[in-house]
């Protein structure tokens, strides 16, 4: 492959991001527990909001707006950027069956690299995300970047580096250590990261 290879284009068809599963949702909640920040984020939901997020069900689609309250609660706590990264990719082990399926049974496989994944983030994402789009392009024999367009949801800074986290739980079942750099935001709807990995 050379390099500036675009190796996943953007869908023909990017519709705004409309909905997120509520699995990331619980996932999220089941990480903010583990460290102790469940009530500070209970806290910082307008009470409107509460119950609705509070008691959601795994498996649901969650309409955008109730994800942006939620994001917003997350981001209200202030969290520094790399714990926010360390939680994303804790979301990222919990629900890795769910977005990956098959795939992690793959990561085992003798010679699989990030380039056998990064190609299908598009069908990931879609399991999690009504909407967005995202596009890979190769940048060197172990670099990548990756961009994700449409998504109102990357207004949130707490989503942005939860994200980074995630996606380097992704790439790390594929080699022995990534780093997901984010790259200067263009437009409150859309996040680019740059990959690297050894």
């Amino acid at each position: 492959m050379a390099a500036s290879e675009v190796i996943l284009p953007f869908p023909a068809r990017i519709e705004p991001v409309r909905g997120i599963r509520s699995t990331v949702i619980v996932g999220s909640f089941a990480v903010l527990r583990e460290h102790g920040l469940f009530d500070a984020y209970v806290a910082a939901l307008p009470p409107e909001a509460r119950d609705l997020l509070v008691h959601v069900v795994v498996g649901a689609w969650i309409p955008l707006d109730l994800a942006l309250v939620h994001y917003a609660a997350c981001d209200a706590m202030g969290l520094p950027v790399d714990t926010i990264a360390q939680m994303g990719r804790g979301v990222f082990d919990k629900i890795r069956g769910t977005l990956l399926g098959t795939t992690v049974r793959m990561a085992k496989e003798a010679g699989v690299t990030p380039w056998t994944v990064l190609p299908h983030l598009q069908r990931f994402w879609d399991r999690a995300y009504q909407g967005g789009g995202l596009s890979i392009i190769k940048l060197g024999p172990k670099e990548a970047r990756g961009d994700v367009v449409h998504a109102r949801i990357a207004e949130s800074l707490y989503f942005r580096h939860a994200l980074r986290g995630l996606l380097g739980g992704v790439l790390e079942l594929f080699c022995k250590k990534a780093y997901v750099s984010m790259l200067p935001v263009q437009d409150s709807a859309s996040v680019s990261y740059k990959f690297q990995w050894v």
